[in-house]
């Protein structure tokens, strides 16, 4: 257990469980979870969150994941952090998980997502859904990095991704910006469907 996650104070533990509607059973098994694998720094490592979520979480995503939460850029994650990602998680409200999404989207941080950028993500959230699937058949042994996606789900993705600029780019610029982006799929939460084809 690491001395940062003892920093928390229980002012702090109490906003961030209001600030997520996170009921304290699971606020208490999150932290403790935090505590489990925070180093003796009480940081986790990107290495370390890679190998937590190892067989749970494809690596790709695990990376993205883990640099939308590491706010400072340090490479690690400390105790607020973690429980900023896990507060969204497990709880949040549909603002705050959108939020979340847009900045794990974001890749070069300039404040809006290119259909690339998009795909890319999309690309990840398929591979992850695959990998669940496999380790569910496999009983576990599926290799996460292995799964590639063929040219009719690639096909399948670029549908989607086009559909979702038709119905939230509504200034037609070829970027979908962070209030497009939370407007559009409060509005049009049958795009997060899409999701369910693959």
């Amino acid at each position: 257990m690491g001395a940062e996650s003892s920093a928390l104070t229980k002012v702090e533990a109490a906003q961030i469980r209001n600030q997520y509607g996170l009921p304290q059973e699971k606020f208490d098994v999150v932290l403790k979870s935090f505590q489990k694998h925070a180093d003796r720094n009480g940081k986790i490592s990107s290495a370390a969150f890679k190998q937590i979520l190892d067989g749970v979480m494809h690596p790709d995503l695990a990376d993205k994941v883990f640099a939308s939460f590491d706010r400072d850029n340090s490479g690690t994650m400390d105790v607020r952090e973690y429980l900023a990602m896990m507060g969204v998680t497990h709880g949040g409200t549909l603002e705050q998980k959108l939020n979340a999404s847009f900045e794990l989207f974001d890749k070069n941080g300039d404040g809006v997502l290119s259909k690339e950028e998009i795909r890319e993500m999309f690309v990840m959230i398929v591979k992850q859904k695959r990998t669940a699937t496999n380790m569910r058949k496999s009983a576990g042994s599926a290799a996460a990095s292995a799964v590639e996606l063929d040219d009719k789900a690639m096909a399948a993705i670029n549908s989607v991704i086009n559909t979702v600029f038709d119905r939230i780019d509504v200034d037609r610029n070829g970027t979908i910006d962070r209030d497009e982006f939370l407007n559009g799929f409060a509005k049009h939460p049958d795009v997060c469907g899409f999701f369910k084809q693959f």
